[in-house]
């Protein structure tokens, strides 16, 4: 009925769609508005679409996947079982990125097996929050899909509206859509469909005013108030009360008993199910024929095509005015009915719904249940039954423990919304170790961290004296190391993490977690080849570690990449991050991959760089915190400013600084920060502003008492000190130079990449020391030496030496022009192949200087590869099939295709067998930005 504007958008996205742009669009509106209808009726209009539908259930919120899992159930089940994370309901431990990830491979198969592809979410804002994480992560990787997701909500849903909010911004092809009342020519069509006349404008205006063109409401006024009435210009007001309620139970009273039965057995329900089902909760012999009067009074609706023959009540309107409506009594004796019938999730909340005071028992039940829940990772469950066992206590001390243990399940989400709602209940609560755990934990989250680690110490030095405390030692000591860890006090987080390991009775990937812990703690004490010590009971082969040593794992990688190991991090990274796709659930799988991102910069992959930067921070979007993020806005800073895009490396350089602030520079952002506006200037060969941006990590505590300058922070200390060198050697401050190169020495264990770059500083500073001799000789030892393993892995430090060997060759006439041409060459290609165009700039400048030019690179007239387009071509060209690199990119197939066809256009060739020899080829121009 009506909605022709509504439906004229839908369409137009949906034919967006059809022509290869994934569009969404967000329907908001009140219960019983029509968003559904409109919804049905566009899917109707879909038939060359493969349409994917869910609803959100209440009693499903707290179920990991939920959604997602009945968007798969009409497929076929051998399509499905391609993807398993998608394959089976309530994935735990699972990612939402890595669910994403695979949904976005099933739309991208769906796509090629059938045409273009329709996603309807209703009551959206009952989905559990792994299904939305996940939908919200691939509709944002959506770039060249004929994909239509149309997402229904209730206008301002408390769970739902940030997160919808922040999506429809984040996308360029998303509408949002008000869905209101009816107007008056709608009402009037209604009206004249449902009199069977011609109703006067004196009416329909009379009409529109008295219900504001709500459909249900008009529907119900229509239905029950006689027609001599309505058109009785002289009345007032109409026999009727203006609420609902008592329209749809004046619908009641004129329809049979058991039809009436029905429709209480679907209201107490609230869900679609199988007609012999519903009847049977109804007590009825004869269903079928309780259905037509229900029907007829346009309270149901029925789908007696599908195998099943379901059935469910329209409007949530109805089903609250119906539920309302059931005497007490009745109405217990129905929810007791269906948990003999639904499934074992379902049946906890009707059996709840069924108590009519307090029930030790099924409290004890609940409780039980709620363990078994925890175990098996589904903390939002366990919380949900646990907050019921609550309420259905009849000892104070019971209630209060089992509402407590319920907020700490909920933190452990780390998606708290449950728990923080609880404050009031909480403070109410008798004191005690647990109580003030989890008041502890709130303050963290809310950003009170004096007061977090106030409480967080007290319950963990009280829980540790109590052996009966175990669980909450955990609980409480686990919080506890992200208050000490955020203010690097890592001799405390070792000591907290060390002895809440010694509780013991920790299930293996929490004991990999605090592990973890222990290890940063260390690493923040006394460096990363200690806190490397804590690791050693990891497998040497990364792919040979369990999935719950994921977490350490991660940190291993870490801590070799802090120490310039580049190899031996990529495995471990690399690892952590490819088992995370497939569903292992790393808690450090995020920061994993941004720093990876670090790792391809440093290697020399920058393409890489980038796409793991950008996947980074995908992953983060969906995210309600950000660990992780600073490294990855690094690594994007450093790529940028490598290749002189100066606009957008000051710009996310800019953005990071602002977000380390508003964290309250923390230690871990503050050195991301600083090294991001460290590189940008050494990029621009501003030695004075790369001592600028150093500021921050310097210790003033040590200033004054000799020319050294110390460092603050452990990670990347090795990178930190090397720009320190760069910096001071290039301001003149030489004396400084000196000492912070002895430091770089000591502190450097003669391994990984940083060999190239400690000689390429010492021979900087041997030509600022007057020493031309010996920085030719330190320039020639590392260029022409045989490079171990590790030699060769940063490619821009060595064109950075080359560059340097050459220039002196030149300045001193100690070689022939030749060699120093050859330095040059070397130099020039290794700057050409990163696309570094600033360091390139300097090279050819100094080559004119002293007469001499490079070989001018042979330029192809095509246009230049995006930097998606490069990330495609890179994986493709590797080797990697369409599926494989759409898995490791977070994209879909189609996307994969459409990037190939334009790389295939821009370089002239037809197939992916020609793809390497062309990347190797062409002399690609750096694009102005990414597309």
């Amino acid at each position: 009925m009506g909605r022709l504007r509504e439906v004229d958008q839908l369409s137009a996205c949906a034919a967006k769609a059809r022509d290869g742009e994934a569009w969404l669009a967000v329907v908001e509106g009140e219960a019983g508005i029509g968003k559904s209808a409109l919804a049905r009726r566009l899917a109707a209009s879909l038939g060359d679409f493969t349409v994917l539908w869910a609803t959100g259930d209440p009693l499903e919120t707290d179920l990991p996947g939920g959604v997602v899992s009945q968007l798969m159930r009409r497929l076929d089940r051998a399509v499905v079982a391609e993807f398993p994370l998608l394959a089976h309901d309530g994935p735990v431990g699972v990612s939402p990125h890595a669910v994403g990830g695979q949904l976005l491979l099933l739309l991208g198969a769906l796509q090629e097996a059938g045409g273009p592809v329709a996603v309807v979410v209703d009551d959206a804002h009952w989905a559990d929050p792994l299904s939305l994480q996940a939908l919200s992560f691939a509709l944002r990787r959506l770039w060249a899909d004929r994909v239509l997701t149309v997402l229904l909500t209730r206008s301002h849903a408390e769970r739902t509206h940030q997160t919808l909010d922040r999506l429809t911004r984040s996308l360029d092809r998303a509408v949002r859509m008000e869905i209101g009342g009816l107007d008056e020519d709608d009402v009037a069509q209604m009206a004249r469909r449902m009199l069977d006349v011609r109703p006067a404008p004196g009416l329909v205006e009379r009409l529109h005013t008295y219900t504001k063109g709500h459909p249900l409401y008009l529907r119900t006024v229509l239905a029950e108030v006689p027609v001599s009435t309505l058109q009785d210009d002289e009345a007032q007001r109409w026999p009727i009360a203006r609420t609902l309620r008592i329209g749809i139970t004046s619908l009641l009273e004129q329809i049979p008993p058991d039809s009436v039965a029905l429709l209480e057995a679907m209201a107490v329900l609230d869900t679609r199910l199988p007609l012999v089902t519903v009847g049977q909760i109804a007590a009825l012999a004869d269903p079928t024929r309780a259905v037509g009067p229900a029907l007829a009074a346009g309270l149901a609706r029925w789908w007696p095509a599908e195998s099943e023959s379901p059935v469910a009540l329209v409007h949530a309107l109805q089903r609250d005015a119906i539920y309302d409506a059931i005497a007490p009594e009745r109405r217990r004796a129905l929810h007791a009915a269906a948990a003999g019938v639904v499934g074992t999730a379902a049946a906890w909340a009707h059996r709840v719904a069924a108590a009519t005071s307090a029930d030790a028992g099924l409290a004890a039940e609940l409780e039980q249940s709620a363990r078994g829940e925890a175990v098996a990772g589904r903390n939002a469950l366990a919380a949900t039954r646990l907050l019921w066992a609550s309420s259905l206590s009849d000892d104070r001390a019971d209630r209060e423990r089992r509402l407590l243990t319920a907020c700490a399940q909920s933190l452990l989400t780390l998606q708290p919304v449950t728990a923080v709602k609880l404050r009031s209940q909480v403070e109410d609560c008798a004191p005690g170790t647990l109580r003030t755990c989890i008041l502890g934990v709130m303050d963290l989250l809310d950003g009170r961290f004096v007061a977090a680690e106030a409480r967080l110490t007290e319950a963990w030095q009280q829980a540790l004296a109590d052996p009966d405390s175990g669980w909450t030692a955990v609980l409480a000591g686990t919080f506890l190391t992200v208050v000490t860890i955020r203010h690097s006090r890592g001799a405390e987080t070792v000591d907290i993490a060390g002895k809440t390991l010694a509780v013991g009775d920790l299930d293996p990937a929490t004991s990999d977690f605090t592990r973890a812990v222990l290890a940063t703690g260390r690493m923040w004490d006394q460096g990363p080849r200690a806190a490397l010590r804590d690791l050693t009971h990891l497998p040497t082969v990364a792919a040979e570690a369990a999935d719950h040593q994921l977490d350490t794992l991660a940190t291993r990688g870490v801590m070799h990449l802090f120490l310039g190991r580049l190899p031996a991090a990529r495995a471990d990274l690399a690892t952590v991050a490819r088992r995370d796709q497939q569903g292992a659930g790393s808690k450090l799988s995020h920061l994993s991959l941004s720093l990876l991102a670090v790792l391809e910069y440093l290697a020399g992959d920058w393409n890489a760089s980038e796409s793991a930067a950008e996947r980074a921070l995908a992953i983060a979007a969906i995210q309600d915190h950000v660990l992780g993020d600073a490294p990855a806005w690094f690594a994007t800073v450093c790529v940028e400013a490598g290749r002189g895009q100066w606009e957008a490396a000051q710009g996310h350089a800019d953005t990071l600084s602002r977000v380390t602030e508003a964290l309250g520079s923390p230690p871990t952002e503050t050195v991301y920060a600083a090294l991001a506006h460290a590189m940008l200037a050494q990029a621009r060969a501003d030695h004075t502003a790369v001592l600028g941006a150093l500021e921050p990590l310097i210790d003033r505590g040590t200033a004054g008492r000799d020319e050294r300058i110390r460092l603050r922070f452990k990670p990347f200390w090795l990178w930190q000190q090397s720009l320190l060198v760069e910096a001071l050697t290039g301001t003149g401050q030489l004396v400084a130079a000196a000492l912070a190169l002895d430091d770089l020495r000591a502190g450097y264990d003669g391994t990984g990449y940083m060999r190239v770059v400690l000689a390429w500083l010492s021979g900087r500073l041997a030509e600022a020391r007057g020493r031309p001799r010996d920085a030719l000789e330190i320039y020639a030892n590392a260029a022409t030496g045989t490079p171990d393993e590790d030699g060769d892995t940063a490619p821009l430090f060595r064109a950075m030496l080359e560059h340097s060997y050459g220039k002196l060759l030149v300045a001193t006439s100690s070689g022939s022009r030749r060699e120093a041409a050859r330095w040059f060459k070397s130099a020039h290609d290794r700057f050409g192949a990163l696309r570094a165009a600033p360091f390139l700039e300097r090279c050819d400048a100094d080559l004119a200087a002293i007469g001499l030019t490079a070989s001018a690179p042979v330029r192809s007239r095509v246009p230049a590869l995006t930097e998606r387009e490069l990330s495609v071509a890179h994986l493709v060209a590797g080797g990697r099939t369409n599926q494989e690199a759409a898995a490791e990119l977070y994209i879909s197939q189609k996307t994969v295709e459409y990037h190939l066809s334009n790389i295939y256009a821009k370089l002239g060739i037809s197939s992916r067998r020609r793809l390497a020899d062309a990347l190797r080829n062409q002399q690609l121009r750096t694009p102005g930005r990414p597309d």
